[in-house]
């Protein structure tokens, strides 16, 4: 289904036009989803790709990797949804935003605690990854807080406000569980960092993609300072989310 909404937001141009001219959605808005879609392609075959790998061969990396890829959808339509893009498959966002939480909340449970407290992770490693995702709720949350102040002082929302709701309700509280686990060396923090990672690196490569396709599409101003964040954030996480496959270990001492 992600699939298919992705493909027919780039290939199909009344799709998001008509809710444009019907005046629910901004031009801003129209270039980001198009953004988003041109990404949600690739991750979403690979997503499938992996999915069908994983019923043939169950591996717990490549368990770890599908969940992070649902977390990008889980995300990506749960903006599609709260920010009322009513195109002609609203529903399908729906669908695949209902899933996609279910999905992750069923997959995170179905680690079993034998199985999550014989994989470890270097402690170096570890310790990166805490920074990293500290880094992102240090600048991330305040800043939030501030756009958000604004808009309501202004009893206006901006078109991105779906962003604000995921962020500073789910993904930042989620991050700052994840911290904390991996700080106290709990077991299902290592599984919880992987998860994280790649939904991040996913995520930011869309958002990043977008602050420059935006420009090129609508005419806007390009946010150079938004271009350089994503990016670098995309760099950081996909560089620590390969660290973190490659070592990512079963201790099977733990075991027996």
């Amino acid at each position: 289904m992600a699939l298919f909404a992705s493909l027919l937001g780039v290939l199909d141009k009344q799709l998001y036009t008509d809710v444009f001219l019907a005046g629910t959605i901004s031009k801003f808005l129209v270039a980001g989803s198009i953004a988003q879609d041109i990404i949600s392609i690739p991750v979403g075959l690979l997503l499938a790709l992996l999915s069908v790998l994983f019923l043939k061969h169950p591996s717990p990396k490549r368990f770890i990797i599908i969940l992070g890829l649902t977390g990008y959808f889980f995300y990506g339509y749960g903006l599609y949804a709260m920010q009322g893009q009513y195109t002609s498959i609203y529903l399908i966002y729906l669908i695949i935003f209902g899933l996609s939480l279910y999905s992750l909340i069923f997959g995170l449970l179905s680690f079993e605690p034998e199985a999550v407290n014989s994989y470890q992770l270097p402690g170096g490693l570890r310790k990166s990854i805490v920074i990293f995702l500290i880094v992102i709720l240090v600048v991330l949350v305040p800043l939030w807080i501030l756009f958000l102040s604004i808009d309501i002082a202004n009893h206006v929302a901006r078109d991105t406000y779906g962003v604000f709701v995921l962020d500073l309700c789910v993904v930042f509280p989620a991050l700052g569980l994840i911290v904390s686990q991996l700080l106290r060396n709990k077991p299902f923090g290592n599984i919880l960092a992987g998860v994280a990672l790649l939904k991040t690196v996913t995520l930011c490569l869309s958002v990043a993609f977008g602050e420059w396709f935006g420009p090129l599409y609508g005419g806007f101003q390009p946010n150079i300072i938004n271009i350089t964040i994503f990016s670098i954030l995309t760099v950081v996480s996909l560089l620590l989310s390969i660290l973190y496959l490659i070592n990512l270990k079963k201790d099977v001492s733990i075991n027996g």
